[in-house]
């Protein structure tokens, strides 16, 4: 158990140190563009990502999950790399196919070639994905970090230079294909497993081995697609550019949460869990364990949105963008909440239950999707408001009943003890903002905060003990360089 503990923190620490750096780096790269790029700019862009990214969920559709799940060899692996080209090609077509219905719909023909330009990204993507989730499943997080890092180094270069040569929306556009051709390169170099076409009859195999992964984790990336990306098409179609460019902007600020905190946790612990698992371990007490770790690193974040969300968007990205700030709270309880729950897709999947994740998926999808359009009736902010409070009435209770009560086996007990204080604080926590209740929101994160320390005491002090030997060894191997070199 203790052992576990230490790998998988070892391993987070060693995968945080890169995702966090590549994070922090796009982060400061949204302060220049921001400058360089107007809100209208970012709103085109996200015209097409809807889309794109829509596409984009069925490129993996559970085979990175498949190679780690199974213990089969190469032969394996280069035929699900064939049928992952097959399915990138197919997505590169459907794409060129609705280039023109995507610019019907927004009623700009503008968008057509931004689009095809686009969908090159789903053939050269589909390259990567078996090569790194063989990497992945041999837990070498340090080279999928270092991966990471420079092509998304990479990708912000490129960006900021396009837009400061003029490209206008093309310098968000342009750099992505890039991005994915940098971490083929890199990951393929680690594996070099190399590509052929095999003959169709073993990427037939390969699919059948892995079809049920593909179907159900599809499905749910399908329909939990469409609950979270719901609301900016729906800007996007009823409201202006610059509209959807401010939401999208607010939008972000969770999607750079989720890709910080559960983007790096859930890499580190769907290969981790699998590697316990088959040892005969008990999973649910340590992933009760890493659940609380994740709400205390996403309070901070959560709680500057909610706290000082004015100062926030003046200081990074300046007076354009200024009506961000009113979204930003709303999205800030999100990722408190959010940050926890996209988790437990890895717990159905590792006890293979992804068909149940499919059916929560598509109760959640229509919640959401309802929540969404009702909101739309009335403006922008409404639909944050409305999003976040289904989300914390609906979502979080139906993934604790079919998720962690029924599927896991979790105890009643355990569910009280850590759930609903967090519930009934979010519930409050919508309350504050929306009468702007300054004094009120102020005792809640307190009283929230009290709360997750408490209830991770012991892991704190292991964490604090880990990260003081690695600054040990840190310190001792800078000193025997040191000695050596004089």
């Amino acid at each position: 158990m203790a052992g576990f503990k230490k790998a998988f923190f070892k391993n987070i620490l060693t995968l945080g140190g890169y995702n966090y750096s590549s994070q922090i780096a796009s982060f400061l790269s949204s302060i220049v563009l921001s400058r360089l790029l107007m809100p209208e700019e970012y709103g085109y862009v996200a015209l097409i990502t809807v889309f794109t990214g829509f596409v984009i969920i069925f490129a993996d559709a559970g085979l990175s999950f498949a190679i780690i799940r199974s213990d089969y060899g190469r032969t394996f692996h280069k035929a699900v790399t064939n049928l992952a080209f097959y399915i990138g090609f197919l997505l590169f077509l459907i794409m060129l196919l609705l280039a023109y219905p995507i610019a019907y719909f927004y009623n700009d023909q503008t968008l057509v070639m931004p689009t095809m330009v686009l969908s090159i990204t789903f053939i050269v993507g589909a390259f990567k994905i078996v090569p790194m989730a063989i990497i992945t499943k041999d837990l070498d997080f340090n080279y999928v970090g270092k991966v990471r890092l420079i092509s998304n180094l990479i990708g912000i270069a490129m960006m900021i230079i396009l837009a400061f040569l003029g490209f206008s929306y093309w310098s968000l556009i342009i750099p992505q294909i890039f991005l994915q051709l940098v971490q083929f390169i890199l990951f393929e170099n680690k594996v070099k497993l190399g590509f052929k076409f095999y003959k169709l009859s073993y990427t037939i195999v390969g699919f059948k081995m892995t079809k049920s992964l593909i179907t159900n984790v599809s499905g749910f990336n399908l329909i939990n697609y469409w609950s979270r990306n719901a609301d900016n098409l729906i800007i996007g179609k009823f409201y202006s550019s610059f509209d959807l460019g401010i939401y999208n902007r607010a939008y972000k600020m969770l999607q750079l949460s989720l890709n910080l905190i559960t983007g790096l946790f859930g890499t580190v612990l769907y290969p981790s869990l699998k590697k316990y698992k088959s040892e005969g371990g008990s999973i649910n007490k340590e992933y009760a364990s890493i659940l609380g770790v994740i709400s205390i690193i996403s309070f901070p974040i959560g709680a500057i949105l909610m706290l000082i969300p004015n100062t926030f968007v003046r200081i990074l990205w300046g007076e354009n963008w200024m009506m961000v700030a009113d979204l930003l709270p709303y999205f800030g309880i999100l990722i408190i909440f959010q940050t926890l729950i996209s988790t437990t897709g890895h717990i159905y999947i590792l006890l293979e239950k992804e068909k149940t994740f499919m059916y929560v998926g598509v109760a959640s999808a229509i919640i959401l999707v309802s929540a969404i359009v009702i909101g739309s009736l009335y403006s922008v902010v409404v639909i944050a408001i409305i999003y976040t409070f289904s989300y914390i009435a609906f979502i979080v209770p139906i993934q604790l009943y079919v998720g962690f009560y029924r599927t896991y086996g979790f105890s009643l007990k355990y569910l009280l003890k850590f759930w609903v204080p967090k519930l009934v604080i979010g519930f409050m926590l919508v309350i504050s903002i929306l009468f702007e209740q300054r004094l009120m929101l102020f005792g809640l994160l307190s009283i929230y905060l009290i709360h997750i320390l408490y209830f991770q005491r012991n892991d704190l002090k292991k964490l604090r003990e880990l990260l003081t030997a690695r600054i040990k060894n840190n310190r001792s191997y800078a000193d025997y360089n040191k000695d050596i070199n004089q």
